[in-house]
């Protein structure tokens, strides 16, 4: 399913409210927090195989077991609301309740560690609805820099290597439901009144400039200070520089890598070539 807009719900603000008051006494689990630069990827997981909330990483679910809200979810009347209006039960495998804030999202794919999972168990299709948001949180895909608001329901194409951005310490809060691929069994969706028009409608779209050659020159000379020890700063630099500016096709990893080979410690080439290996084309020997 490619990423698009599909429709707009309109949320109570004070049910919601309610609920994520609510989700604050959850123990959230941090999986997937090695994607992230910056603050933790908090997860609570709303509904899942058997209803376990289990450990965050998708890969450690009993896919055998009939997916249901778990206790997380059966405490969140109005998410629950939500989600059974959205989403088809028997094709929809999870829901979290997602909380990022302050931090960068590493360029990746998603689903490469489900390779041994039979295809009408694998998650496959991904539905993002936000629910708190900001004006400075950006979501990337390729070269595509776009906004998703609050209450906007979007398909989002997570095999695609894809970014996101948070420039705000605020809480950007969202539901992120996967679906099984199991064409013959109907929509994925409830909703009547999905769009049909551009994947990324304009006032979606974020218009960057040309990255300047002044700007690509001082990111050059970050080579001068790159370690081991710092790889992570620097490259949380460089995908900063990609929400802001246009730097071409696979400007992240292609500038990280830049870097790598200019730089003086000879670690550190090797590191951010596995790193783009892990986050973009194989992990099929690992459960996170």
């Amino acid at each position: 399913m490619k990423t698009s807009y599909v429709t707009t719900i309109s949320l109570d603000e004070d049910r919601l409210a309610k609920d994520l008051a609510q989700a604050e006494t959850f123990r959230y689990s941090e999986a997937y927090s090695n994607y992230l630069i910056g603050g933790p990827w908090k997860n609570a997981m709303l509904w899942a195989a058997g209803g376990d909330t289990g450990s965050g990483l998708v890969t450690e679910y009993a896919y055998e077991q009939r997916p249901t809200f778990t206790d997380y979810g059966a405490r969140l009347p109005y998410l629950q609301d939500i989600i059974s209006a959205v989403a088809e039960p028997d094709l929809l495998q999870f829901v979290r309740l997602a909380v990022v804030s302050d931090s960068v999202i590493i360029p990746h794919r998603d689903y490469l560690e489900l390779g041994e999972l039979p295809e009408d168990q694998r998650p496959a299709h991904r539905l993002h609805i936000p629910l708190i948001t900001h004006d400075n949180c950006f979501f990337s895909e390729d070269n595509t820099v776009y906004r998703m608001r609050a209450g906007e329901v979007w398909f989002f194409d997570a095999a695609q290597v894809h970014s996101v951005a948070s420039f705000e310490r605020k809480a950007r809060i969202h539901l992120i439901f996967d679906f099984a691929d199991r064409p013959d069994s109907g929509p994925l969706l409830r909703l009547a009144n999905a769009s049909t028009g551009d994947r990324f409608p304009a006032e979606s779209r974020i218009t960057r400039p040309p990255l300047p050659d002044s700007r690509r020159q001082e990111l050059r000379r970050l080579a001068d200070l790159l370690t081991i020890d710092n790889y992570r700063d620097v490259f949380s630099l460089v995908i900063k520089t990609h929400f802001r500016f246009d730097g071409g096709e696979d400007f992240a990893w292609d500038t990280m890598t830049a870097l790598a080979r200019a730089c003086a410690d000879p670690t550190v080439l090797p590191q951010i070539q596995e790193l783009r290996q892990y986050f973009t084309l194989d992990r099929s020997d690992s459960k996170e």
